[in-house]
């Protein structure tokens, strides 16, 4: 099976961050991964205020042989004006100005993620990539009166694909989240996209960069847009360790980040 992506965030800062399987032959061998990581972000979202979070996921996959299903909980810390609120980890200005501030902590949203293999790699000979569509679904756990969430189920559906060149490699996705709406707030629903290639120097060190995009949820915002690195090294067969960061190109993403991700894969059978 060949290297598959996925985008942390939650990817995304994420993560939509960004992480490469890198042993195609462990997932026919290791039935689970157990993902953890850390960011921190900040900006001020064309406020006068600046925005500081911290963003702390845990993840569960199965990995099957043809597909993958994750789930998703995060611990939150948000310092930012009580416009900005956490979506899918990440801070956005919704608009709904009240001149105050919000600090607070607490418990994330729920997310899980299925994905399909449905279309290998056949190697740089061949022109066409790997395709993975996914579906998405958030249950919303966290505290939408402290800011940490919208309160509101979102789900969606996408399409991940990528490219080996020998050790070079290209990948992006596009998506698209129906958004729910919550009270005295009406978002947008929200396509995205991004585009990214990568190297691999060694067998065990990978390096990538990555344009994300999403439209914004509240219609006259900028729309958030990400240029982000990552250096990926495989500790063992079984462990990876992902630092990265990333720059906001627009008001409607934070100014800069940073954070890791460790994997961790087992249920050998």
């Amino acid at each position: 099976m060949p290297r598959r992506l996925s985008s942390a965030a939650v990817v995304a800062p994420l993560l939509a961050l960004l992480v490469i399987d890198p042993s195609p032959a462990l997932a026919q061998r290791e039935r689970f991964q157990l993902k953890l990581g850390a960011s921190y972000d900040q900006g001020d979202f064309g406020t006068d205020d600046t925005t500081h979070t911290l963003f702390v996921p845990v993840t569960l996959r199965y990995l099957g042989e043809r597909w993958d299903f994750g789930v998703t909980t995060s611990l939150i810390y948000l310092d930012a004006p009580e416009e900005i609120a956490i979506v899918d980890g990440v801070p956005v200005r919704t608009d709904q100005r009240t001149g105050g501030r919000e600090t607070a902590t607490g418990i994330g949203d729920v997310i899980l993620r299925a994905r399909w293999f449905a279309v290998d790699d056949p190697g740089p000979t061949a022109w066409w990539p790997s395709l993975t569509p996914f579906v998405r679904l958030k249950i919303p756990t966290a505290d939408e009166d402290r800011n940490l969430g919208t309160g509101e189920f979102d789900g969606g559906l996408g399409l991940e694909w990528d490219k080996t060149f020998g050790r070079f490699f290209l990948f992006g996705d596009a998506s698209f989240t129906f958004m729910g709406d919550p009270p005295g707030r009406n978002f947008r629903d929200r396509p995205a996209a991004s585009i990214g290639a990568g190297y691999r120097p060694t067998d065990t060190v990978t390096v990538a960069g990555l344009l994300d995009w999403r439209r914004a949820l509240v219609e006259g915002n900028d729309d958030p847009l990400e240029l982000l690195g990552v250096v990926m090294f495989r500790i063992s067969p079984a462990v990876t360790v992902s630092p990265y960061a990333f720059a906001g190109l627009t008001d409607g993403s934070p100014d800069f980040g940073s954070g890791f991700e460790v994997s961790y894969r087992f249920g050998r059978w």
